[in-house]
C-alpha cells in the first residue's frame, strides 16, 4: 500500500505521524512510504532518517496526500480540503464535532476518514487517546503554572504565585473536571508541585479505584455543579478535562461560574479541541495562547500535546502504528474483522457520518 505522511500545518503543530521507527515496520512489510520534506524535523527527525528507514522524501503535500492510505496528527485544515478525494483513507484526529465543515467536505469527497480519537476497545478504553490526553494533561498542568505566574511570557499577567505553599501563604486550589486520562494526569503533575487539587468526577467507580492510588493532596468527589461553584471563588487552577467520545464536550461551566473564580486565576480547557466545555471557551493557538474572560485567564489550545513534540510523536507512533500496519496489510474490512476496535474508528465513509456519537454532535450543523 502507498501511505503518505504529510507536513502538519495547523499553527505550531510540531508532530508529525510515524517515526522513522514506524516507517520502518510498514517498509519490512512491503509498503511504500512518501514522507513530506521536513515533516519530522520539529520533533528531532532528520529527512535523512526516513530515507535510511526506507521512505521517499517528497517535495510537495500534493504528493504525499497522493497515496491510498494518509496519517496524520491533526485534523485537515481548509487549506488541505482539495486533496479529498473517493478512494483515500485518513487516518488522523478528526474532532468533527468540533469542525462541522470538515466533515462536510470529508462526507462530499468520498473519502474514508478514520478518527484515532473513536477507535475504542470493548472496554470503552480509547488507546490512541490515550497517549496523546496522557501528554495533554501534563502540559495543561505545566502551562496552567507558567500562566499563573505575573511574568508568564504573555501580556496577561497572572495572581503571581507558586502551586506549592510558600511561608505563610498556602497552597493553591485547582479543580480539575474530569478523571480521565487528562484529568489525572494534570491532577498528579500539579499535586507534585504541591497544589490542593479537587478532581471532579461523575462515574462512581472511577473516583473509588482513583482513591486508592492518588498522591495525599488529591481529593476525588462526585462531581455535581452545586460542589462546582462551592469550589470556584477560592480556585486559582481550573482544568477541563471530560470527554463523550465523537460527541461535543459537556458543557459544565456557564459565563457566570467562570465569574466566580478570582481575578487573574487561570482556566485550562483542554477539551477544545471537542468543542469546549465553557460558554467562555474557544480556540487559541500557540502564537495567541491566552486570551481574559471575567477576569480569568482562558488557555484553550487544541493541539497541547505539540509543545513537546519528541514525546507526542513517539508515543502517537507506538499506539497508532499497529493499526496502520494491519489496515496496509489486510485492506480495512479484514483489518476491521480481525481488530473490531477499529470499525468505531470509522467517522466518515461513503458519503455519510456512520459514527453515532459524531452524527449525534452534528445533527443540528
Amino acid at each position: 500500500m502507498r501511505i503518505g505522511v504529510p507536513k502538519e500545518i495547523k499553527n505550531r503543530e510540531h508532530r508529525v505521524a510515524m517515526t522513522p521507527d514506524g516507517v520502518r515496520a510498514l517498509v519490512a512489510s512491503g509498503h511504500q512510504l512518501f514522507v513530506e520534506v521536513s515533516a519530522g524535523l520539529d520533533s528531532s527527525f532528520a529527512d535523512q532518517s526516513y530515507l535510511d528507514a526506507g521512505a521517499e522524501i517528497v517535495d510537495s503535500a500534493d504528493r504525499a496526500w497522493a497515496c491510498d492510505l494518509v496519517v496524520k496528527v491533526k485534523e485537515p485544515l481548509a487549506s488541505e480540503y482539495h486533496y479529498f478525494r473517493p478512494g483515500l483513507m485518513l487516518f488522523t484526529y478528526l474532532h468533527l464535532a468540533a469542525v462541522p465543515a470538515l466533515a462536510k467536505a470529508l462526507m462530499s469527497s468520498g473519502v474514508c476518514a478514520i478518527g484515532y480519537e473513536t477507535v475504542q476497545l470493548p472496554s470503552g478504553r480509547l488507546p490512541l487517546l490515550s497517549p496523546m490526553s496522557q501528554v495533554a494533561g501534563r502540559v495543561a498542568a505545566q502551562l496552567a503554572v507558567q500562566y499563573l505566574q505575573k511574568e508568564n511570557g504573555t501580556c496577561i499577567p497572572g495572581i503571581g504565585r507558586l502551586p506549592g505553599a510558600m511561608g505563610s501563604q498556602a497552597a493553591a486550589h485547582v479543580v480539575v473536571l474530569g478523571a480521565g486520562n487528562v484529568g489525572s494526569n494534570a491532577a498528579d503533575a500539579l499535586a507534585g508541585l504541591g497544589a490542593e487539587v479537587m478532581l471532579l468526577e461523575a462515574d462512581a467507580q472511577r473516583i473509588d479505584a482513583l482513591n486508592k492510588r492518588t498522591q495525599e493532596n488529591i481529593r476525588v468527589v462526585h462531581y455535581t455543579h452545586a460542589n462546582l461553584l462551592q469550589l470556584l471563588p477560592a480556585c486559582d487552577i481550573l482544568i477541563g478535562a471530560a470527554l463523550i467520545p465523537g460527541k461535543h464536550a459537556p458543557m459544565l461551566l456557564r459565563r457566570a461560574d467562570i465569574a466566580r473564580m478570582r481575578q487573574g486565576s487561570v482556566f485550562v480547557d483542554v477539551a477544545i479541541d471537542q468543542g469546549g466545555m465553557s460558554e467562555t471557551s474557544r480556540p487559541t493557538s500557540f502564537a495567541e495562547p491566552v486570551y481574559l474572560e471575567e477576569g480569568v485567564i482562558h488557555c484553550c489550545l487544541p493541539n497541547l500535546p505539540s509543545a513537546v513534540p519528541q514525546s507526542s510523536t513517539a508515543a502517537l507512533t507506538h499506539a497508532t502504528l499497529p493499526y496502520v500496519q494491519r489496515i496496509a496489510d489486510m485492506g480495512l474490512e479484514m483489518a476491521m474483522e480481525l481488530d473490531p476496535s477499529l470499525k468505531p474508528g470509522i467517522n466518515i465513509r461513503d458519503g455519510k457520518i456512520v459514527h453515532k456519537g459524531v452524527r449525534a454532535a452534528l445533527a443540528d450543523k
